[in-house]
């Protein structure tokens, strides 16, 4: 049985992705670096048993999924965004999005969405501008227009923009799911 994701912000991301690949040729997998699924995707080992794949990277199994924190979210609009590294066997499951929102307005700031990964190096805001600069900006940079064009079509369709404060954002984040699962 397909089980559908039911979330009017990922439904509506997924009509934009089918408009921009039959007008513009423009895929959100090659120009955001996610596949995003219309039902839940496969889980693995490491993928909590209530969150609900809707995206893969395409990379070591890497993923991201709504957390239905134990099935008391059912509105996956409201509910915070993971992401799920299979391959890094220490820490392989992230907080990284209050909401799907916020995570498509994280991708708005950051232009990559793998430097959410790099949090956990991140002691400052300065130790991040730093590793982007070092190692994304290259890549940000040769993507520039597809950025700026995926930008305004999010902006235009779903109203989101981008974030103000991404580290201050996200290190909030990472802290309200360590304190979460201390209870």
């Amino acid at each position: 049985m397909v089980n559908k994701l039911n979330s009017k912000t990922l439904s509506a991301l997924l009509q934009l992705e089918s408009e921009l690949e039959a007008h513009f040729n423009f895929s959100l997998e090659e120009n955001m670096g996610i596949m995003i699924r219309h039902e839940e995707g496969q889980k693995y080992d490491c993928t909590p048993d209530d969150a609900k794949v809707f995206a893969f990277t395409g990379v070591d199994g890497d993923h991201f999924a709504f957390s239905t924190e134990n099935g008391t979210i059912t509105d996956l609009d409201n509910a915070p965004i993971l992401f799920i590294q299979p391959m890094c066997f220490e820490d392989s499951v992230k907080a990284v999005a209050r909401n799907i929102r916020d995570f498509l307005s994280l991708f708005l700031s950051l232009k990559e969405l793998y430097i959410l990964e790099r949090f956990d190096w991140y002691t400052s805001i300065e130790d991040m501008l730093v590793d982007i600069e070092d190692h994304y900006e290259e890549s940000i940079n040769e993507r520039a227009g597809a950025i700026k064009f995926l930008t305004e079509r999010l902006e235009e369709h779903l109203q989101i923009k981008a974030m103000e404060n991404v580290f201050d954002y996200v290190m909030s984040v990472r802290k309200g799911a360590a304190s979460h699962d201390d209870v």
